[in-house]
């Protein structure tokens, strides 16, 4: 499980500095993905 998260940790790192995003960013743009999906679930499939 451990290196999960360091594979985890280590891809957020990557895509940060690749297009120069902050953590804080990530964590914005991840929760509005989950919102757009939890959305187009709720449509589509329920």
């Amino acid at each position: 499980m451990n290196k999960f998260f360091k594979w985890h940790e280590e891809m957020i790192d990557k895509v940060s500095k690749e297009f120069n995003l902050t953590k804080y960013q990530i964590l914005i743009l991840t929760w509005l993905e989950g919102i757009l999906i939890g959305v187009l679930l709720c449509n589509f499939v329920f």
